[in-house]
C-alpha cells in the first residue's frame, strides 16, 4: 500500500479558511450568510458537515470508522473490494477560493486510482458543489463509474427518490433486504426508506433506475437533496440503479454506531491512462417541509 505524508497547505490562505475543528477532526469551514460546510483532508478526504446557519448537520459523523460524511467510491463495473480504497488515502488540501477547497488524495496502489474531491459552497445559496474525480494511474484503459455516498444520521429521518418518469421502472433489493420491511415505502410516485426503523436482518439496501437525478434525506421539517445529472441511454452499474439507499444496525459493525446512506451512482465510462473521470454532485438544503408523506416530498423537492 502506498504510504504518503499528509499535510495541509496553509500558506497565503484567507484567514477565514484556516484549519478549524469539528467533532474532533481538523479541516476547513466554507461559509456564506445562509449555510456552512466542513471538509477534511485527514485521515481521508470527506465533507463532514453541510448545514444551515444555526441548523442541524444531517450528515453522520463518528471517529470509529470511515463511513462518515460525503465520500467517493467507484465501480468497475461492479462493486469490488478495492471500491473504497482510494477514499481511505490521506489527502492534501488546497484552498482554491474563499469558499472552495480541493482535496487530492495519495494514489491508491491497490486500485490504481487517485481520488480528487473539489468542494465549493455557493456565494449566497445553501448549495454545495462536489466534483468527485478518479485519475487512472494504470497503464491500461479502465471502465469505471463514480459513486457518491452521503452518510446520514439514521435516527433522524427518511430517504426519498422519485420513480423513473418514462420507460421501465426498476426496484432493486440487495441481499438481506426484506421487501416487506415496514420502513420501505413503495408509493405511486416515490420510493422511500425510513432510517428511523432499524432493519430486521442487520442491514438493507434498496434502489431504482430513477431518471430524476436526485435523492433526498428529510428530517425534522428539513431536507438535504443530493443531485447527480442523469445520463440518458447510458449503462449504469448495480443493475442500472442510479440512486440507492442503505440502512444498518449497530450489530453489523460490531456494536459501532449504525448509519444510513443516500447514494448517487454515475454511468460507466471509459477512462484512459492518466485521465480523470469526473462526476458532479450538488447538495442543497431546504426548510419548511411540513408534510409527513414521501409522495408530497417528491412533488415539493422536484419542483425546486
Amino acid at each position: 500500500m502506498h504510504i504518503a505524508c499528509c499535510f495541509l497547505l496553509l500558506a497565503a490562505l484567507p484567514l477565514a479558511a484556516q484549519t478549524n475543528q469539528y467533532e474532533g477532526f481538523a479541516g476547513f469551514w466554507l461559509e456564506n450568510d445562509r449555510a456552512a460546510a466542513f471538509a477534511i483532508a485527514a485521515p481521508y478526504p470527506r465533507v463532514l458537515a453541510f448545514r444551515l446557519k444555526g441548523g442541524e448537520n444531517p450528515l453522520h459523523v463518528t471517529r470509529e470508522y470511515e463511513y462518515i460524511g460525503v465520500r467517493s467510491w467507484f465501480f468497475e463495473p461492479t462493486q469490488i473490494p478495492e471500491s473504497g480504497l482510494p477514499a481511505l488515502q490521506p489527502a492534501i488540501a488546497e484552498m482554491t477560493g474563499v469558499r472552495s477547497v480541493r482535496l487530492t488524495a495519495a494514489p491508491d496502489d491497490s486500485s490504481g486510482l487517485q481520488l480528487i474531491m473539489e468542494v465549493a459552497l455557493d456565494s449566497e445559496r445553501p448549495v454545495l458543489q462536489i466534483r468527485h474525480g478518479f485519475k487512472n494511474m494504470h497503464t491500461a484503459k479502465r471502465r469505471i463509474a463514480c459513486w457518491a455516498l452521503s452518510a446520514i444520521r439514521p435516527e433522524a429521518g427518511v430517504g426519498v427518490v422519485p420513480w423513473r418518469s418514462t420507460g421501465r421502472r426498476s426496484l432493486l433489493f440487495w441481499p438481506s433486504t426484506d421487501p416487506n420491511e415496514i420502513g420501505i415505502h413503495l408509493g405511486p410516485r416515490a420510493l422511500a426508506l425510513d432510517y428511523r426503523i432499524e432493519p430486521q436482518n442487520g442491514w438493507h439496501k434498496v434502489g431504482t433506475n430513477s431518471d430524476a437525478g436526485w435523492v433526498a434525506f428529510v428530517w425534522n421539517g428539513n431536507a438535504l437533496k443530493s443531485t447527480v445529472a442523469h445520463v440518458a441511454n447510458a449503462e449504469y452499474p448495480e443493475d442500472g440503479g442510479t440512486v440507492t439507499m442503505f440502512n444498518s444496525t449497530a450489530a453489523v459493525f460490531d456494536g459501532k454506531p449504525r448509519f444510513g446512506e443516500i447514494e448517487n451512482v454515475g454511468p460507466l465510462s471509459e477512462l484512459m491512462p492518466g485521465n480523470t473521470l469526473w462526476m458532479e454532485q450538488e447538495l442543497e438544503l431546504f426548510t419548511g417541509i411540513e408534510a409527513e408523506d414521501p409522495e408530497s416530498w417528491v412533488e415539493l423537492l422536484g419542483a425546486e
